[in-house]
């Protein structure tokens, strides 16, 4: 392992959240108040140069600490490298480099078991592949790809821009813009919502759909969640609704900078039929992207079903990787 570098534990507070918004693959889901709203079972690290932090290892461990198991609603985790604008490209990449081969190895030695889902901007993983390369007999990284959908929005800023005029609408499927036209025909209303009462409940009839289990403590658990996110100004809420009054689907956003990740969705399965599910995306990327928002990162298309849907609204599919480390 270098000599020049060490690991130094740290506590997720205001430091922590500063280096994740200045760095170019912090994520919301990194964020001290996210992540402490889902679990306790946290090892968090400053990767150092001297006295310099030139990254963060945020981990999510189990009860006895020694394997790293991450959580289904962090979506990203792992290693996040401070910002190289300084720097020139070689200088960046060898730093980068230095700092994930000492943290894949750190890893190696420390942890039992090991399971990181990096974020989407962080291309380069050899390092994590390069340990134990010529010991085979020793443990070593493993990589799945995962893929997302990015959508540019920037476009929805102009004043008075007609949707079908759009790129987002050209670029989308021939259904989803079928979908679109009969949800302006029929006056599906999109608005910012608070009502997360009722998202709750509607969340859980969704997941009732999917056959997934979803309990009365899981209910409240998710609604503590979401209104402690909301406190936070990490999220906004959009609900849609038919020209009668009744609300059909919900969409949550995580916001980080510029930035917006589609965190949770609930729809109410009665009204399938009313376009609801689809203009309560279409019509707030348009508010978001009034507020400032430039991209939406659709978070996973990993999963056939929704994998579609999130597609025919016509991003760029990109991929993340991640990474599992077994004895």
């Amino acid at each position: 392992m270098s000599k020049t570098l060490s690991m130094q534990r740290c506590n997720l507070d205001n430091n922590w959240d500063e280096f994740i918004q200045g760095s170019d693959h912090g994520t919301p889901f990194m964020q001290s108040s996210y992540v402490d709203g889902l679990t306790e079972n946290i090892n968090s690290f400053y990767c150092c140069k001297g006295d310099e932090k030139i990254a963060a290892l945020l981990l999510i461990v189990d009860k006895s600490g020694d394997s790293v198991i991450g959580h289904p609603d962090i979506i990203h985790d792992g290693i996040i490298h401070r910002s190289t604008r300084h720097l020139n490209s070689a200088q960046a990449h060898s730093e980068q480099f230095s700092a994930q081969q000492f943290i894949a190895e750190y890893l190696a030695q420390k942890y039992h078991h090991v399971k990181l889902k990096l974020s989407p901007n962080i291309k380069d993983i050899r390092a994590f592949l390069w340990v134990n390369y010529h010991e085979r007999e020793k443990p070593r990284f493993h990589v799945d790809v995962r893929y997302t959908s990015l959508l540019s929005i920037e476009e929805l800023n102009k004043e008075n821009i007609e949707y079908k005029e759009s790129l987002l609408y050209k670029n989308s499927s021939v259904s989803r813009r079928q979908e679109i036209r009969y949800g302006h025909k029929k006056g599906v209303i999109v608005s910012k919502s608070k009502n997360y009462k009722n998202f709750c409940n509607l969340y859980t009839l969704t997941m009732q759909r999917q056959n997934i289990e979803f309990s009365l403590k899981d209910q409240e658990r998710l609604y503590q969640f979401i209104t402690a996110l909301c406190d936070n100004n990490l999220i906004l809420m959009f609900q849609a609704e038919n020209a009668s009054g009744q609300v059909g689907s919900y969409a949550i956003f995580l916001l980080h900078g510029p930035h917006a990740y589609y965190l949770y969705g609930a729809n109410d399965p009665q009204m399938r039929n009313e376009h609801t599910g689809t203009m309560v995306l279409q019509e707030s990327f348009i508010s978001l992207a009034k507020s400032g928002i430039t991209n939406i990162d659709l978070e996973g298309i990993n999963s056939p079903q929704r994998g579609w849907f999130k597609l025919s609204f016509g991003g760029n599919v990109t991929p993340y990787y991640q990474l599992t480390l077994s004895p």
